[in-house]
């Protein structure tokens, strides 16, 4: 699975839209979108908000995208 698909897999997995989880990081919506398409474009504070707000398996599939930007298979 490519690193947006866990991005969006996370996010959908805690029952977060997009504009939910956009409010979250403190970003717009649009901005969002674009970050679940280019996931590097990630800032660190906004993964970390991200995570905090997810339950336990979802922050386990966001721990999976992120590890996968920095070590590709």
């Amino acid at each position: 699975m490519a690193e947006d698909n866990l991005f969006a897999a996370a996010r959908t997995g805690s029952g977060l839209t997009q504009a939910k989880a956009a409010s979250i990081c403190g970003i717009s919506v649009d901005a969002y979108r674009t970050r679940e398409k280019r996931p590097g474009e990630f800032r660190v504070k906004e993964l970390k908000l991200l995570a905090e707000g997810m339950g336990e398996n979802s922050r386990k599939i966001l721990a999976d995208a992120v590890l996968s930007l920095f070590l590709p298979s």
